[in-house]
C-alpha cells in the first residue's frame, strides 16, 4: 500500500491566507463524490492516516529573504526550516482524527489549540479522490479551504494552492509512515514579493496515538 499523506487543515494563523488552486475548484465541497474509473489509481491513498494523530505545527518568519534560486523551493527537507534567519512566529497543538469511508473518501476532525491563549478551533472536512485528482476540503468556522495534490514517490505528497487576487500561494511536502508524519512548506501572501524566497515557512510533526 502506498503511504501518501494529506494535511487536511492549517491552523488559524493561515485562515485568511489560503485559496483555491484554480477555477476548477470552485464549487468543490467535502461531499462524498461519485466513484469513476479515473479514481482507481488512488485507491486507499489516504488509508494509512486512519486513526488519531497528535503533534505540533510551527510557523516561522524569514528575517532575511533571498533572491529566488538561492534557496531550494521544490525538493523540501528540514534544512529549509533550520536556517538561522527563520524565527518562530507561532506554535499550535494539533489533534487530527481520520476515518476512511471508502477507498476514495476519508473524513477528518481537526482540533487546533493555541497554547498562549488556550483557544481551541474545531474544523471538519474530507480527503477525497474526485475525477482522477486528489483534493483536500476543510470547513473552518469562517471559510472553506481547498488544495489539490500530486504525489512524489511512495511516501510523499505535494499540496499546492495558488490565487492571484488577493495573492495566496502555498507549497508543501508531507511524508507519512506507520508512526509519524511530517509537514514542511512555505507560503506567499498578499504584499509578499514573489521574486524573493518565501516570507512564511512551516513545519509540523505528528505521532500516531
Amino acid at each position: 500500500m502506498r503511504n501518501f499523506l494529506l494535511l487536511i487543515a492549517f491552523p488559524l494563523v493561515f485562515l485568511n491566507s489560503l485559496g483555491c488552486t484554480s477555477k476548477t475548484t470552485k464549487g468543490m465541497t467535502d461531499a462524498k463524490p461519485v466513484f469513476t474509473k479515473a479514481d482507481e489509481a488512488y485507491s486507499n491513498v489516504y488509508k494509512i492516516l486512519d486513526g488519531t494523530w497528535l503533534g505540533e505545527f510551527t510557523i516561522y518568519e524569514d528575517t532575511d529573504r533571498r533572491p529566488l534560486g538561492e534557496i531550494e523551493m521544490k525538493k523540501l527537507s528540514t534544512a529549509q526550516i533550520q536556517r538561522p534567519s527563520l524565527k518562530i512566529s507561532n506554535t499550535i497543538k494539533v489533534k487530527q482524527v481520520y476515518t476512511s469511508e471508502s477507498p476514495y473518501y476519508q473524513t477528518v476532525t481537526i482540533t487546533d489549540t493555541y497554547p498562549d491563549t488556550g483557544k481551541q478551533e474545531v474544523s471538519r472536512g474530507a480527503n477525497k479522490v474526485e475525477n482522477g485528482k486528489m483534493w483536500c476540503v476543510v470547513n473552518k468556522p469562517t471559510e472553506s479551504i481547498i488544495h489539490e495534490g500530486s504525489t512524489d514517490g511512495p511516501s510523499t505528497i505535494i499540496w499546492q494552492s495558488r490565487q492571484t487576487s488577493p495573492q495566496k500561494i502555498e507549497y508543501f511536502y508531507e511524508s507519512v509512515d506507520e508512526l509519524f508524519y511530517e509537514i514542511i512548506g512555505y507560503g506567499y501572501y498578499e504584499g509578499d514579493d514573489t521574486n524573493l524566497s518565501p516570507r512564511l515557512w512551516f513545519y509540523g510533526k505528528y505521532a500516531r496515538q
